[in-house]
């Protein structure tokens, strides 16, 4: 089936009951968090789920209750937007950068450590693996390797003709990736610092690099519009995504390496299917630039970050792979089910709200039967 005809008769569908799968709130929507007042450039999960911390034009962090979406905690130290953050892999501490500070945060008392030497914009701080170390990126073509403890550089890695923008470590803490205005990415040997490979890798800027749970790919993000693989041992291209309208800001991994999702300047954020590269779901619900995209720890959730000063939450929901693989079926089986139909001269409006509510149950039930497929065919 054309995609123009899947468009119109899922919008059929959804127009009689109101469902709105493609209009202002998305089913899969759970939260909206809208107490910042400027652009959100970073949000992302806390190890357990039960934390999102969101960093904005305000200069303001907060740390979001993804049970209530309501403000826990506000960690103000940030004298300029706060452009990255994450919190370590033990959930104890948050990074943050802004403007030129690099600040590490006790959860716990809400103290921070300021980490000193930047003299730009800092776009990146991360954590290695074992949360012993950081990389921090700002404008210049170099960036830098900080040790935690001592709030220490132990190397500054120079190699790019541009700013620096991305990095990423391996997860077993090998390798970092890097990439830059230069357009070209390149891959670093923790131990003997030296650089071990250079890809001419995009179009454009690149503003964020992810590697794969098992460290097999990397992915890049840029401002040619597009999302690129690349196998971490050889260097080439594995796949291609395309898809978005504007500037790719940000994509990163799934913990189970199955998906991606990414976060564009076109307003959308998108679930990727890796082995595919078929662009399974796209995320509409923001009415401004999405500059960041990221998944909660177990897989179970999306958190993105809007120029609007929105944070949204989804849940991943069986309804993404059940309409995009089994689009027919489904629509089969709801024609059969006369459930869907419109409401009859004869049907009184309780027994129409009665067929509703079986409808709903029915489609749930549905999503969750092709997804099952979609389960046994893939994994």
């Amino acid at each position: 089936m054309k995609i123009y005809s899947y468009i119109t008769v899922l919008l059929f569908y959804t127009s009689l009951f109101s469902i709105q799968l493609n209009a202002q709130k998305d089913e899969s929507l759970l939260l909206v968090m809208d107490k910042h007042k400027g652009p959100v450039y970073a949000a992302s999960f806390s190890p357990d789920g039960k934390i999102i911390a969101s960093g904005a034009e305000d200069n303001l962090i907060y740390l979001w209750s993804t049970e209530t979406g309501e403000i826990m905690k506000t960690l103000t130290g940030h004298n300029s937007k706060v452009q990255f953050i994450e919190f370590s892999p033990d959930g104890n501490s948050l990074v943050s950068a802004g403007g030129t500070q690099i600040l590490l945060w006790n959860l716990e008392t809400g103290t921070y450590r300021l980490f000193s030497g930047h003299r730009t914009h800092i776009w990146n701080a991360r954590f290695s693996p074992d949360g012993r170390q950081l990389i921090s990126t700002d404008l210049l073509n170099k960036f830098r390797l900080w040790d935690i403890e001592t709030a220490s550089i132990i190397h500054s890695f120079e190699g790019h003709e541009k700013s620096v923008l991305a990095v990423a470590f391996s997860p077993d803490r090998k390798y970092i990736a890097s990439g830059s205005l230069d357009q070209t990415i390149k891959i670093w040997d923790t131990e003997t610092k030296e650089m071990i490979r250079s890809i001419e890798a995009h179009g454009g800027n690149i503003y964020s690099l992810d590697f794969s749970p098992d460290g097999k790919l990397l992915a890049s993000a840029s401002l040619d519009e597009s999302i690129k693989l690349w196998d971490v041992a050889t260097g080439k291209i594995v796949k291609l995504l395309s898809g978005h309208q504007y500037a790719v800001m940000y994509v990163r991994f799934s913990p189970d390496n199955k998906f991606l999702v990414s976060a564009s300047y076109d307003k959308t954020a998108k679930l990727w299917e890796v082995a595919t590269g078929n662009c399974i779901y796209t995320f509409i619900d923001q009415t401004d630039v999405l500059n960041v995209a990221d998944f909660s720890y177990d897989g179970e959730y999306i958190v993105t970050g809007a120029n609007d000063g929105t944070v949204m939450m989804y849940e991943m929901s069986p309804r993404f792979f059940a309409e995009f693989y089994f689009w027919d079926e489904l629509k089969a089986e709801m024609d059969q089910s006369g459930l869907f139909e419109e409401k009859q001269r004869s049907e009184s409006r309780q027994d129409y709200e009665a067929r509703k509510e079986k409808a709903d149950q029915f489609k749930k039930e549905l999503y969750q039967k092709y997804y099952n497929k979609y389960l046994e065919k893939n994994f």
